[in-house]
């Protein structure tokens, strides 16, 4: 989980709040933040009468603000792409891993998650099975009773994965853009796939 940062007004309310006496382990829980990251920032503010960070050496992005910016756009249109291809749409100078390409993602509040599955159905399907339950909810047992559900046997059509991953941020897992249609058994059977039918219905004779 990564470690919550302290903005620059309340780095400053920390040192505040260590002159008036306070214990390192109250300002922490104070801040919801760790007992190390309170030590640490004291120290640099003992050692250079600063709260900023320091400057980190190491090797330089190979990506800019606005590369990273495109992937992220790119992932958020095919949000089932993968990495790989979206590495390879990607217009950067040089070659990027795909650990890499996960990290400018991870940063952009994506990730890739299992999606949630409903049936593959669109506004003509929903339609009509609205209709169907309108038409039949006023049904008694008696009448249900009468009634025997058939389905269809069906061929596969849709290939089945079930390591697919969607980019998607957390709490969005129900957009419709970050739901993989499904089908039974793969979708498909002897009836056209243009139209999906309501659930048949047959009386038994009484």
């Amino acid at each position: 989980m990564p470690r919550r940062k302290l903005t620059s007004a309340q780095k400053w309310q920390v040192i505040g709040m260590r002159t008036t006496g306070l214990s390192l382990r109250r300002i922490a829980v104070h801040f919801g933040v760790t007992y190390s990251v309170i030590s640490r920032l004291l120290m640099r503010h003992r050692e250079s009468g600063t709260v900023d960070e320091r400057e980190l050496s190491g090797r330089p992005r190979k990506t800019s603000a606005r590369d990273d910016r495109a992937l992220s756009q790119s992932a958020r249109r095919h949000p089932f792409t993968t990495a790989r291809r979206l590495r390879e749409n990607w217009e950067i100078h040089g070659r990027l891993s795909l650990r890499n390409v996960n990290r400018r993602l991870n940063c952009a509040n994506l990730r890739a998650r299992s999606p949630v599955k409903r049936p593959l159905l669109t506004l003509r399907h929903r339609q009509a099975r609205h209709q169907w339950s309108r038409d039949h909810r006023n049904w008694t047992l008696r009448q249900w009773r009468r009634v025997h559900w058939s389905d269809e046997s069906r061929v596969l059509l849709h290939h089945i994965d079930g390591r697919m991953r969607v980019w998607r941020p957390r709490n969005t897992a129900y957009r419709e853009k970050h739901i993989l249609g499904s089908t039974a058994f793969g979708g498909g059977g002897l009836t056209s796939t243009d139209y999906v039918s309501p659930p048949s219905v047959i009386e038994t004779c009484s």
